[in-house]
């Protein structure tokens, strides 16, 4: 079972425990107060989520 714990590093919530419950511990921690020290397998986090954006730009390089 996961479960809250305090983060030494932040002091926000992370998780402890088997890392299958993540999800719903997550969802039950208010934004802003969760932890990302460390990475929550299988959780999305739409605020750490970046655009991709075409990087590359268009050459004639080859023709």
């Amino acid at each position: 079972m996961c479960y809250r714990v305090d983060c030494k590093k932040c002091g926000k919530y992370t998780w402890g425990g088997c890392g299958k419950h993540l999800s719903a511990l997550h969802a039950s921690i208010e934004q802003g107060k969760r932890c990302n020290c460390r990475p929550w397998p299988g959780v999305v986090n739409p605020s750490s989520q970046t655009t991709t954006q075409n990087k590359c730009a268009p050459t004639t390089a080859g023709i």
